[in-house]
């Protein structure tokens, strides 16, 4: 889109896994790097569907980064040495979830009120030094300037790259990004910054790194999952859109378990964000259908009116 700027897939819980990711891939494309949602510890152990959703195998022909969630080293160990055994060479680590059972234990977004947490992470990361990491972070929990409780993270580990969403925690995903504060932190970050918040079209994407060329890049997570097309605008046709939800809809089928009423939460669930303007009278359909075979209905109507 802009030459020597990455586009970067952000990581949605209950959304982007493998799945969706490797369809996407195959649909659309227009994706440096797909980052996988949050791993995390639960009763000492790292949870399997975390496992399974970074498996290499699961994610056939696509560049991935894992994401860790872990507010005590120990947790961080752990996730690390899992994901170096599978191979990989980059880890993401989750400082912006604004999630508020997570953030207000320290996890996430909540860590950036809590500096000695932060340096902690410093030694773990040392012990992987042929990995590359990355943070992906908020302005602040409550306060816009905790942002700056990374930086000294960032002078004495071997961070990649950092991902800023301009959003405070507690904002959650509500008002408008503080877009304003980009250039002070492309100023005192030393690493290569990339661009979150309310990235929403191709158009704005290349007004942001127009007007801020020391930026790397962005990374596009609502807006991308809303509309999959959204970095390849050719494709935005039912045919390609019916394409993705096929090839989602088979391989949740296989990789499902728990029967229809699974899958059909499953695909009801994406159904809450994606394509939100399309025929209203299909998507409550969709919305309501009680069986694979109403929801069946419902898609091919609103695909093949």
């Amino acid at each position: 889109m802009i030459e020597n700027k990455v586009i970067l897939s952000a990581p949605i819980q209950g959304w982007t896994d493998h799945v969706w990711r490797t369809a996407h891939a195959q649909v659309f494309g227009g994706v440096d790097a797909y980052y996988a949602p949050f791993m995390r510890v639960e009763h000492g152990t790292i949870r399997r569907r975390d496992l399974r959703d970074i498996q290499p195998e699961n994610n056939p022909d696509i560049h991935v980064v894992p994401q860790v969630l872990a507010c005590k080293a120990s947790d961080m160990e752990q996730m690390l040495q899992a994901v170096a055994d599978m191979g990989y060479d980059e880890v993401d680590i989750n400082l912006g979830c604004p999630h508020p059972p997570v953030a207000r234990k320290g996890y996430g977004a909540g860590m950036l009120a809590r500096p000695d947490d932060l340096l902690q992470l410093t030694e773990v990361l040392s012990h992987y030094p042929t990995v590359r990491f990355s943070l992906k972070l908020r302005l602040g929990w409550d306060d816009a300037s905790q942002w700056r409780n990374v930086l000294p993270l960032l002078a004495n580990a071997h961070i990649d790259h950092v991902v800023m969403h301009y959003r405070l925690g507690v904002q959650q995903y509500k008002g408008e990004a503080m877009l304003e504060c980009i250039d002070e932190t492309l100023e005192a970050i030393g690493c290569p910054v990339i661009l979150n918040g309310d990235i929403d079209s191709p158009e704005q994407i290349k007004a942001l790194l127009t007007r801020h060329p020391r930026a790397a890049g962005v990374m596009v997570g609502r807006a991308l999952v809303a509309a999959p097309a959204l970095l390849c605008p050719e494709c935005a046709t039912m045919a390609h859109y019916s394409d993705f939800h096929d090839r989602l809809y088979e391989q949740y089928r296989q990789e499902l378990t728990g029967g229809d009423h699974q899958i059909l939460n499953k695909m009801q669930s994406l159904w809450e964000r994606m394509l939100p303007d399309a025929a209203p009278r299909a998507r409550k359909a969709i919305r309501k259908a009680t069986s694979l075979a109403r929801y069946e209905q419902a898609v091919a109507q609103l695909f093949n009116p």
